[in-house]
């Protein structure tokens, strides 16, 4: 390993966690409540709003978190945020820990918001890398984030399917051992680089999440393609979430097979960000084509998962939905930077951080009505929504291209 690539260890590990820490609580966050000593300690309305809680807490932190965490950085510097976030993820698993433990899940629901806002390692630790690299190394830098995300998105369902099947506390404690050597890797192996003290006051400003909101709706460029984003994140937030309820309830899945089924999902994920992404550009050119295709391909997908189409079919979909969402989300992802104007990148990609989040917030509070909808007629009306989100992309494509002016006609000499 030479020398470049050890220095970057330790940012690697923070991009790690911040994803494999995302998979890994759903297996365990759905198995918990379906456990029987949550049935009895909690009436099913108080357990239907808690869940819906820890489903959406999680992204309500991360709405506001993700601002915060980038103030914080440009005052104090990544390291020292980085830091700061170890810290407050070791503190959020340790919360939940004492959640399961007393079977009190207000501990649990307050751990989950914490998790949120400390959920923004991995962009900080990837603008860390670039502060570093070289040139020549940047490329070469990121092809290894993207393995570490694929990695992660993988493991980490995995290992809270596997570990909660012993014991809900394991992969909590698994997580915050992690965190902890994350920290100490980071604290030892990190070079302070613009980690100077702030020349001025620190302004935490909870208001930006909106503002970047009003700011997209009222951009003519990208208003369509932000709508189109969030309806799509919305629509696969409530397949992503609830699929794993409806397997649970349908076959009987343990925590250890639910892991298993969200890893398929990642590896879903995998292959279409290293394969599915770059085939579907070379057959159809465009972006907003592979977009469109990755929003079809999602729709039509889900609504045939809320069928009863059997155990082995669910698996099978689980996969190619993955990978349609990638189509989707990086096509649109594209789109919006192409609509930003250089100056701009930096907004353009919170708009995307803002809609997932604000998306996946509003699909985890929809478990409050689970005694009440049926789940394939929730998971139905996701696929329905993600449907919802091509008319405003093709909007935006025609609007494209009725700005591209006619060629000159030739004009005699």
């Amino acid at each position: 390993m030479d020398r470049n690539l050890r220095a970057m260890m330790p940012l690697f590990a923070a991009v790690f966690i911040d994803l494999f820490s995302f998979g890994l609580m759903y297996p365990v966050i759905i198995a918990l409540f379906e456990h029987p000593a949550i049935e009895q300690a909690y009436p099913v309305g108080i357990r239907g709003v808690y869940l819906s809680l820890a489903f959406s807490l999680f992204p309500l932190g991360m709405f506001f978190g993700a601002s915060l965490l980038g103030d914080l950085s440009d005052a104090f510097g990544r390291k020292r945020t980085l830091l700061v976030c170890m810290a407050g993820l070791a503190a959020s698993y340790g919360l939940m820990v004492v959640g399961v433990q007393t079977r009190d899940l207000l501990w649990f629901l307050g751990g989950r918001l914490l998790s949120g806002l400390m959920a923004g390692t991995g962009p900080i630790a990837q603008a860390a890398m670039m502060d570093r690299s070289t040139e020549a190394d940047r490329g070469r830098n990121m092809s290894h984030v993207v393995l570490v995300n694929c990695l992660a998105l993988v493991s980490g369902p995995a290992a809270g399917g596997l570990l909660g099947h012993l014991d809900f506390r394991a992969p909590l404690l698994f997580a915050l051992v992690l965190c902890a050597v994350a920290f100490a890797w980071i604290w030892h192996g990190v070079s302070p680089v613009g980690s100077r003290p702030p020349s001025r006051p620190v302004r935490l400003g909870w208001k930006k999440p909106f503002q970047i909101a009003t700011r997209a709706w009222r951009h003519p460029a990208i208003r369509d393609l932000a709508l189109s984003f969030f309806l799509f994140q919305l629509g696969f937030g409530i397949y992503y979430i609830y699929i794993m309820e409806f397997v649970t309830r349908s076959f009987g899945f343990s925590p250890s097979r639910l892991g298993l089924f969200s890893a398929v999902m990642g590896l879903g994920f995998v292959a279409g960000s290293t394969l599915g992404y770059a085939r579907a550009k070379l057959w159809l050119a465009q972006d907003g084509r592979v977009a469109q295709l990755g929003l079809a391909a999602c729709a039509v997908l889900i609504l045939l998962a809320a069928l009863p189409v059997g155990e082995i079919a669910e698996w099978a979909i689980g996969f190619v939905v993955a990978v349609g969402n990638l189509l989707a989300f990086v096509g649109l992802l594209t789109l919006i930077s192409s609509a930003a104007s250089p100056e701009e990148q930096g907004w353009a990609l919170g708009v995307s951080a803002s809609m997932t989040a604000l998306a996946f917030f509003l699909a985890g509070l929809l478990a409050v009505v689970l005694h009440l909808v049926p789940l394939p007629v929730l998971i139905a009306a996701g696929g329905v929504i993600v449907a919802a989100a091509i008319p405003p992309l093709r909007n935006r494509m025609r609007a494209s291209i009725a700005l591209v002016p006619a060629p000159a006609a030739d004009t005699p000499a």
